[in-house]
């Protein structure tokens, strides 16, 4: 017999209502069909449909990452001469007549703008192949496919209602396949190691924190800052934590920071005056958009850089939007920053890709591919330096604009407002937290299938 009509195509589905995979329809039989004729159309309905199931976002991503690592890795490794360099002279010190290595590398070599953990890494990969650079470019590379992971476990503890969401796989295809081409360019085309361990760090301690695992998160954030110093303007991740996890994130962040830096300080006082090496201020930067002509990095820039970006981390805290402190630290960055070097993009795209993912409402990562395209795409549609530098300045503002300004009513409820992990609650004392966590504690289990508009027979 025939089934109704009124039946839905994804209600007899095996995987719930996000699963794409339709089950057959039956239709009515018509006045001139015969059961042969319907059993023929029920057939046809029952051929599969393509699934983007979790094995195969991560086969695309893959494959996609491989193709832009044989394109840019051939010629790639740009920078890669530093990291090498710096191995030799911090382990094995500098030529006969050349200044000083070991723990006075950062006084006589300031051009090494990198933390003491990059040092020991960049030793361990020259290790791999003193020769050459492709072992350290498919690491560094395959470290990006990790990072992504990593965002998607994130989305998923946070908004737990995304697991198994055709939205959230699709939303990571898109705007993790624009990170990626990013991505690649700095740890193949470029060789970037220091900012690849930033923004691994970065992203582990956001886990971490979100996993409730204070003394991890602080470790990791300091592993971030002792790969990079820029990465200080992360530092109000620390508050993300709930105040009894907070010292733990405080205390294991500054032990784990000082036994990085301590020992050049200690040892060469000139250590302290290696974050003044100054860089050209490129045309078409954000900082000569906003008016600062000096040809290279004005002497306050460094520092307001950091405290800029720590600033706007703080109100993000604040406003309970710490997702945003990743985007909005690299935005501050990138505003005051006189150099535009690809590899520079990559930070905001990963900023921008786990705000997009935490407030997600469709799949379609809006400020990931904008930074995308205005940072990637449009100094290859054109050379005006003062444009592109607008561009950049407007990318920047505006992002920060919603990040800090727009209303909360423009997302959808995130973890501070439903299920937060335990170590992003408010302080036990919270009555607000207490009748919010009592009313979903009471609140009757519904059927998935009922929540998706799916009536249940």
């Amino acid at each position: 017999m025939a089934a109704s009509p009124e039946l839905s195509e994804r209600q007899t589905t095996s995987g719930g209502p996000d699963e794409w995979r339709a089950a057959p329809r039956a239709w009515p039989l018509g006045a001139d069909q015969t059961d042969q004729a319907a059993l023929d159309r029920t057939l046809i309905e029952r051929r599969p449909r393509l699934v983007l199931n979790d094995r195969r976002l991560w086969a695309l991503l893959g494959g996609w990452t491989l193709l832009w690592f044989a394109v840019l890795a051939r010629h790639g490794g740009y920078s890669w001469h530093y990291f090498r360099q710096a191995g030799t002279l911090l382990f094995d010190g500098a030529a006969a007549g050349a200044p000083a290595g070991g723990l006075h590398v950062y006084a006589n070599y300031p051009q090494l703008q990198f933390g003491p953990v990059t040092f020991v890494t960049a030793q361990g990969l020259r290790l791999l192949d003193p020769a050459g650079v492709i072992p350290a470019e498919a690491i560094m590379t395959t470290v990006g496919l990790f990072v992504l992971y990593t965002v998607q476990r994130i989305t998923v503890t946070l908004r737990p209602e995304l697991a198994g969401d055709a939205r959230l796989r699709l939303a990571l295809l898109i705007g993790g396949g624009a990170f990626l081409i990013g991505w690649v360019d700095l740890a193949a085309g470029y060789g970037h190691l220091d900012d690849v361990l930033a923004l691994l760090f970065v992203t582990l301690a956001a886990w971490a924190l979100v996993s409730d695992l204070p003394a991890v998160a602080g470790i990791c954030l300091a592993l971030s800052v002792d790969s990079k110093p820029w990465a200080l303007v992360f530092l109000p991740l620390v508050f993300a934590a709930s105040r009894a996890a907070r010292k733990y994130v405080v205390f294991c962040t500054a032990v784990a920071v000082l036994l990085a830096w301590l020992p050049f300080v200690l040892v060469d006082l000139h250590t302290l005056t290696a974050a003044q090496y100054a860089i050209t201020n490129q045309p078409s930067s954000a900082l000569r958009a906003l008016g600062v002509s000096s040809p290279t990095t004005p002497g306050w820039d460094r520092p307001a850089q950091i405290i800029l970006g720590c600033l706007l981390g703080a109100v993000a805290i604040r406003r309970r939007r710490w997702q945003a402190v990743i985007v909005l630290g690299i935005g501050a960055r990138l505003v005051l920053d006189p150099g535009v070097y690809n590899y520079y993009t990559v930070g905001l795209l990963l900023g921008a890709l786990l705000w997009d993912m935490l407030r997600m409402r469709w799949p379609v990562p809006v400020w990931t591919l904008l930074s995308g395209l205005a940072l990637g795409i449009a100094p290859l549609l054109t050379s005006n330096a003062t444009l592109l530098g607008d561009v950049r300045l407007w990318l920047l503002l505006g992002l920060m604009a919603d990040v800090l300004i727009t209303p909360a009513r423009r997302y959808p409820p995130s973890v501070d407002t439903i299920a937060p992990s335990r170590a992003l609650r408010p302080a036990s004392g919270s009555v607000s937290w207490m009748r919010r966590e009592t009313y979903f504690a009471r609140r009757p289990a519904v059927p998935r299938a009922r929540r998706a508009g799916v009536e249940l027979k």
